[in-house]
């Protein structure tokens, strides 16, 4: 039985690129780096905002020297993650909807926790029941520590949730903690890629989580 929905947040819940985007490329042009366009960031993001940066920076760049872009881009993004920033059309349909249903509702995000929890009351009104971000101590995704403790936030088994991202990483996160997953197509990777890291179910609009759910719970 189905009682809780885990999203992914970054290309999933929210369209965040262009806030991210923003951020990076401050920081970029602080250091005299080639600024980057939307598809260098939409396949840079994924694996936390460090990784963003690396990824982003070039090869040649010491650990040090990626430290200091990441501290401006972090800063930077502190203060400016809701500029540009909204939910993705049929979201806010969709947690109402499950909310109606007394289906629990969490957020995972490979941000860190206190950005994850200002947009979930911002964009979202708190319809969250628990926001899991980056936070000392607990592995990011794909670990599946934070799912673990978002379940044990929303008292949960793995069994009664479905793990919903646009992501090889949300695939890969929602297998290491053995829970299905939903891939959507409207984020930041493609469909193969979903298929690739084998998404239990591939949906193209929000609404359509409502009937796996409905089947699911069939089954």
């Amino acid at each position: 039985m189905i009682k809780g929905i885990i999203f992914d947040m970054d290309g999933t819940i929210l369209n965040t690129l262009e806030d991210i985007k923003i951020s990076v490329n401050h920081a970029l042009k602080i250091k005299n780096l080639p600024e980057k366009t939307d598809e260098d960031i939409r396949f840079a993001v994924g694996n936390g905002a460090f990784k963003l940066i690396e990824r982003v920076t070039p090869k040649s760049y010491t650990l040090d020297e990626i430290k200091e872009v990441f501290q401006i881009y972090q800063a930077h993004y502190d203060q400016n993650s809701s500029n540009h920033t909204g939910p993705y059309p049929g979201i806010l349909e969709l947690l109402k909807a499950l909310k109606k249903q007394k289906i629990k509702l969490a957020v995972c995000s490979n941000k860190f926790e206190h950005i994850v929890e200002e947009l979930n009351v911002k964009m979202f009104l708190n319809l969250f029941d628990a926001s899991v971000g980056e936070v000392k101590g607990i592995p990011i995704k794909p670990a599946p520590d934070m799912v673990y403790k978002a379940l044990d936030i929303l008292g949960l088994t793995k069994e009664e949730v479905l793990y919903v991202g646009d992501s090889e990483v949300d695939m890969d996160t929602a297998s290491n903690a053995l829970v299905k997953s939903v891939g959507v197509t409207w984020g930041y990777r493609k469909e193969s890629l979903l298929r690739e890291h084998n998404a239990d179910y591939i949906i193209h609009h929000p609404n359509q989580l409502l009937e796996i759910i409905k089947g699911e719970n069939k089954a």
